[in-house]
C-alpha cells in the first residue's frame, strides 16, 4: 500500500512580495478608499461593507503610499493586506460576522510592519 503525500506546497516567499501583486493590492486598497470616499450605498450584488471602509479610508490610502514605496516589504504584511482587500470570508470588509475590531487590528498590524520597512 502506498502513501499518498497530500501537503500542500510551501509557497514561494518571493510570491508575495512581486511587484506585479503589490501594484494589484495597492490598487485595491485605493480602490476601496475611492468607493468608500463617494458616500455610495452599497449595489445590489456588492458585498463591500461601506460604513467600515469609509471609517478607514484615510488608513487604507496610507497602506498603499506605504505599500507602494517600500523595497522589500514584510511578506506577512503583504499577505494579510491581500486578504483584507480579497477574500469575502475573512476580511472584515466584506463579512459581517467578523467584528469591526479585527479591521482595526489588521490596518495596525500592517502599518507597523510597513513602517517598520520605510524607517530602517
Amino acid at each position: 500500500m502506498t502513501s499518498v503525500h497530500t501537503a500542500t506546497p510551501p509557497v514561494r516567499r518571493a510570491a508575495w512580495g512581486s511587484p506585479r501583486r503589490i501594484r494589484k493590492i495597492v490598487a485595491m486598497l485605493r480602490g476601496i478608499a475611492a468607493r468608500a470616499g463617494r458616500g455610495v450605498t452599497a449595489r445590489r450584488n456588492e458585498v463591500l461593507l461601506y460604513h467600515r471602509a469609509a471609517a478607514v479610508r484615510h488608513e487604507l490610502l496610507e497602506l498603499a503610499a506605504l505599500l507602494e514605496s517600500a523595497e522589500a516589504p514584510d511578506q506577512r504584511c503583504v499577505a494579510a493586506l491581500h486578504t483584507l482587500v480579497t477574500s469575502g470570508c475573512d476580511s472584515p470588509l466584506y463579512n459581517w460576522d467578523i467584528h469591526e475590531s479585527e479591521l482595526r487590528a489588521t490596518l495596525y498590524y500592517a502599518r507597523a510592519g510597513l513602517g517598520r520597512v520605510a524607517a530602517g
